[in-house]
């Protein structure tokens, strides 16, 4: 009888052995290119974890499933037919260790700490419940040790298998045990063995390389890129690569060139690049490929397949980079730029997670911007990097504004300090609302500066731009916006080159790109503010003087926001700290000492205390249940994906037709494209306040939202039907 272990979309399938030899392969391809990660008796039990993984395939019932996707007549004795509980392969697989000559032979080679990191591997290498009696497990097993002469090639392995195993109920046992087992992170070799697997099979069903060969030329690569851009290295980048094998937090100005000092820290190493959010990972993505070679570059990210469908135009180079796309996501590209979420999710240890641990035990792990993270989250990074960096990862945190509690929470790492010298901004502080400086706006426009002007909330932006729209070259950008449009936005500020001004929220405070006059901002938290700051002076050579005008002005009488957007103590804190420095030029080592007393740990417990619960929590050994369930946790935002109800009116005969693209069609590449295309007309608005104008649509995850909408202002904050939601988003 034929064994067969997969089937393609395309019908064909691999037998037992042949995807058995296929995880082979990519076990030789991981260890070639990554020999320090296994020592010999390591290797050898991650081989044997291989060869066992898929051995339960031989039941009836997986045989008989597997058959009928194929079309084929599968024909069994009649023991066969009589099992009527079909038990997941995987905790059949597991049984087949513990034959008497397996068992023997391992227990010599590999000891029993391994032996027991390979049985949890296989047993668990997939998600499933354990929802059968003893009883039916003895029956299963009785009928397969009928079958053992269908693994006869694991002689060519030195493995021979006899119906020799007795013990069903005590492996049955062990098995309910490790279900109900707590991680344990001292175990490495668990985390490897289990997490590799997953890779490895991962690979091997995908039919590509569980690991991209690393960047062999990556100094001269970087070094070309360098000349290209005409950079020379500061003192402080080039320190990074002697301390490439160190953990370094990195401390530095806005515009000092911290990407190129993680560039040189790299070091042709396997590496993650990690920011808060999608757009500042698409241009840090263009900026990684032009520098190491578009074939070399991950993206990853939710969006990433459409992000590759917007900036290729032909069929191959859709293909390609969807291709990449899908090696990104097996974790398999020599360097990836990505969302922080992708990686430290798995801090909540769902089913699976070892894979990332496995990975990032091998890897170098760049976290930049940490002050874009709530409290809570940032507790979450912190558990991750703590956890990993005792599996082997090395790791780099960057940031312009460094929250001074960070530096006690990681443990183990260089700092290195760098602030600009160059005088970027000089602030001044108005007792005013932000429209009640609408005139200083407008004049600042007529002498031809390119004006940014930043709010808390997406009502209040509305309400500036309302304010301004008739009077001067106005244009509006927030997350509220459909994405086609948002899109189009962000590009356009970033490309603006008249008078102009351009009212926002914090949407552009480390995403985009941008080099503005002059800011003209509510009072938020000081490590926003900063982040603002950076957006105007931005370029080489911009230098304010003492006796220059203010170019930074915070309109600091109610702000929008503050308690539900800001920590209404650390705004009140960073209004305190700020007085003094009133129409003055602001350094960028005094940007850094007001970041130290706005965050003193007594002055604002309340976001301590967010912090040291959501710790608390993973110290406990909380575990999700699922992947996604970890995803909403780690980000603490629970969204709505929602096409404003009249762009779905009108909009209603395409969108239905996409829909059907979706369901009906056989090309993935069209039910891609389908998915983009809604996708487009789309927007993310938070769960909380809105379930009253929310409704369903008839594909899965997508509603609409019946809140007026149109391109001028996005969805309609200042309608009455959205008096109590404003001030939260």
């Amino acid at each position: 009888m034929e064994v067969i272990a997969k089937v393609g979309k395309d019908k064909s399938y691999k037998t037992l052995q042949s995807h058995t030899e296929d995880l082979l392969t990519e076990l030789e391809r991981i260890k070639s290119l990554y020999p320090e990660i296994f020592d010999e008796k390591l290797y050898f039990a991650l081989k044997v974890a291989c060869l066992f993984h898929d051995l339960g395939k031989i039941s009836y019932h997986f045989q008989k499933k597997i058959h009928k996707v194929l079309g084929k007549e599968f024909k069994e004795n009649p023991e066969g037919r009589t099992l009527k509980k079909d038990i997941p392969h995987n905790f059949l697989s597991g049984v087949f260790l513990f034959s008497l000559e397996v068992y023997k032979k391992l227990e010599n080679e590999i000891g029993k700490e391994l032996f027991d990191a390979v049985f949890f591997a296989v047993s668990f290498h997939h998600d499933r419940k354990i929802d059968f009696s003893q009883e039916d497990f003895k029956k299963t097993l009785e009928y397969l040790s009928q079958k053992i002469s269908l693994l006869e090639w694991l002689k060519n392995y030195g493995f021979e298998i006899k119906s020799d195993i007795k013990d069903y109920g005590g492996i049955f046992s062990e098995i309910q045990n490790l279900a109900s087992e707590k991680i344990n992170l001292k175990n490495k070799n668990r985390i490897l063995i289990k997490g590799l697997l997953h890779r490895i099979d991962h690979s091997a069903s995908a039919e590509v390389e569980v690991e991209r060969e690393p960047i062999d030329d990556y100094t001269d690569r970087f070094n070309k890129y360098l000349n290209d851009k005409n950079i020379t290295l500061r003192n402080f980048q080039q320190q990074a690569k002697e301390l490439s094998d160190r953990n370094v937090l990195l401390v530095a100005s806005t515009g000092l060139g911290k990407t190129e000092f993680a560039m040189n820290w790299i070091n042709g190493e396997k590496a993650f690049y990690t920011l808060p959010v999608r757009v500042s990972v698409n241009a840090m993505y263009e900026r990684f490929k032009s520098a190491f070679g578009d074939e070399n570059i991950g993206l990853l990210h939710s969006f990433a397949k459409f992000y590759e469908i917007e900036r290729n135009e032909d069929d191959n180079g859709i293909e390609t980079g969807l291709d990449k796309i899908d090696m990104s996501r097996l974790l398999a590209m020599p360097i990836t730029v990505t969302t922080a979420d992708q990686l430290f999710t798995s801090v909540f240890k769902y089913p699976g997670f070892e894979k990332i641990y496995a990975t990032l035990s091998y890897s170098k792990v760049i976290i930049d911007e940490p002050q874009g993270y709530s409290p809570e989250t940032l507790a979450y990074i912190v558990k991750g990097i703590r956890e990993l960096k005792d599996l082997g990862a090395k790791f780099l945190v960057m940031t312009a504004t460094l929250h001074p509690f960070l530096k006690k929470e990681i443990n183990g790492f260089e700092l290195i300090e760098e602030f600009s010298k160059v005088k970027k901004h000089k602030i001044k502080l108005e007792d005013k609302k932000l429209e009640e400086l609408s005139e200083d706006i407008i004049e600042s426009y007529n002498q031809g500066k390119k004006v940014l002007v930043i709010t808390n909330t997406v009502k209040k932006s509305q309400q500036i731009y309302q304010l301004l729209k008739d009077k001067a070259n106005v244009k509006l950008l927030h997350s509220l916006f459909i994405q086609k449009e948002k899109s189009k936005k962000e590009k356009e500020i970033q490309n603006e080159k008249g008078p102009v001004i351009w009212i926002s929220t914090q949407i552009v405070e480390a995403s985009l790109d941008i080099d503005y006059d002059i800011l003209f901002t509510e009072l938020s938290s000081i490590d926003s503010l900063i982040q603002r700051m950076g957006r105007i002076y931005r370029g080489n050579g911009r230098e304010i003087k003492d006796e220059d005008k203010p170019n930074v002005i915070v309109a600091t009488n109610e702000p929008s926001g503050k308690g539900n957007v800001y920590d209404s103590a650390i705004v009140d804190r960073t209004l305190e700290s700020l007085t003094k420095f009133n129409e003055k030029v602001m350094t960028e080592e005094i940007k850094q000492e007001i970041m130290g007393k706005v965050y003193l740990k007594e002055e604002i417990p309340e976001f301590y205390n967010k912090f040291k619960k959501s710790m608390e929590l993973l110290e406990l050994g909380f575990q999700s249940s699922d992947k996604n369930e970890a995803e909403k946790l780690f980000r603490r935002i629970y969204n709505y994906t929602v096409i404003p109800e009249s762009i779905y009116k009108e909009k209603f005969t395409e969108i239905e037709g996409l829909i059907n693209t979706v369901f009906e069609s056989k090309s993935q590449k069209d039910k891609l494209f389908a998915l983009k295309e809604i996708y487009d007309y789309t927007l993310q608005l938070p769960i909380y306040r809105v379930n009253s104008v929310i409704s369903k649509t008839n594909i899965n995850g997508i509603y609409t939202v019946n809140i007026n909408y149109d391109e001028e202002l996005g969805l309609n904050l200042l309608s009455q039907e959205c008096k109590d939601i404003g001030e939260f988003i």
